[in-house]
């Protein structure tokens, strides 16, 4: 059976309270930025230029990898037992709980972890060592980060594996 990966629970920010205590701290918001930029930027994308801008002014509209640790998603998955084993090592350093369902062999699981870890699971379960079924899930994952305007794997590429269902995420950089 292919894993079913479905996101759960999405950081909920109170913008306003946020950028309106900011903005008489700082005596400037820190929003200035990803508004101007044009970009569609989900809740969590524009709360992390935030926090980049909080610092820097200046800041450019990215997601920085040090402030990913600062929001949290959880994830649903339903997978066979192996693969959820192998899903659950992926995903090591995450709070997880799992249950048996009704049906023989097959597990579910809540993982809950930081942005910061969903982008190092996703790169461990989408590499060619991985089981198909495993990278299937850790694919379906990437593309719902992305779909949430996520998109922490700019330094990654994607490359067809061989069971020519799933993709390869392969760090750019040579590392």
């Amino acid at each position: 059976m292919k894993p079913e990966t479905i996101i759960i629970s999405r950081p909920q920010i109170d913008m306003s309270v946020f950028l309106g205590v900011a903005l008489k701290a700082l005596g400037h918001s820190p929003a200035t930025a990803a508004d101007a930029s044009g970009l569609r930027l989900s809740e969590t994308g524009q709360f992390l230029s935030c926090l980049a801008a909080l610092r820097n002014p200046r800041a450019g509209v990215e997601l920085t990898p040090r402030f990913l640790p600062h929001v949290s998603f959880s994830v649903l998955i339903v997978a066979d037992e192996p693969d959820m084993m192998d899903i659950l090592e992926c995903a090591a350093g995450m709070a997880f709980v799992t249950a048996e369902t009704m049906i023989r062999g097959v597990l579910l699981a809540v993982i809950t972890g930081t942005l910061a870890q969903w982008k190092a699971a996703v790169v461990a379960g989408s590499g060619a060592d991985i089981e198909p079924a495993v990278r299937f899930a850790f694919n379906r994952l990437h593309g719902l980060f992305k779909d949430e305007q996520l998109d922490l794997w700019g330094d990654f590429r994607q490359r067809q594996a061989h069971d020519q269902v799933t993709y390869l995420l392969e760090d750019k950089r040579g590392r």
